[in-house]
C-alpha cells in the first residue's frame, strides 16, 4: 500500500513538471528568423550545395548559410564583416 501512494504521487509530480515545463514554452514566442536572401555562401562566395549539403545557423535572427563547419568558425570570428557583406549584397539585389 506505501508503495502505491509512492507511485502514485511520484506520478502526479511527474505530471505536474510536464505541465509547468509545456505551458511556459507556450508563453515563450518564437520568432521565425528572417530567411537568407542568397544562393552563395556569406563566407567564401562558391555556390551553395556545390560541396555538399551547406552549414545552416541563425545569427541575431537573421539565417545564415555557408557551405561548411569551418566557414562558420570564420564567420564567428568577425560576424560583423559578413553582416555588413550580407546587408551589401541585399541593397544590391533590390536594384
Amino acid at each position: 500500500m506505501k508503495n502505491l501512494k509512492y507511485i502514485v504521487a511520484l506520478t502526479l509530480a511527474v505530471a505536474l513538471v510536464i505541465f509547468a515545463l509545456t505551458s511556459r514554452a507556450d508563453d515563450q514566442k518564437v520568432e521565425k528568423p528572417k530567411p537568407y536572401p542568397l544562393d552563395t555562401c556569406l563566407v567564401c562566395g562558391m555556390k551553395l550545395g556545390d560541396m555538399g549539403k551547406p552549414c545552416v545557423f541563425v545569427y541575431k535572427g537573421q539565417e545564415i548559410k555557408v557551405c561548411n563547419e569551418s566557414e562558420k568558425k570564420d564567420f564567428d570570428k568577425d560576424p560583423d564583416k559578413y553582416m555588413k557583406k550580407l546587408a551589401a549584397a541585399e541593397a544590391k539585389m533590390k536594384k
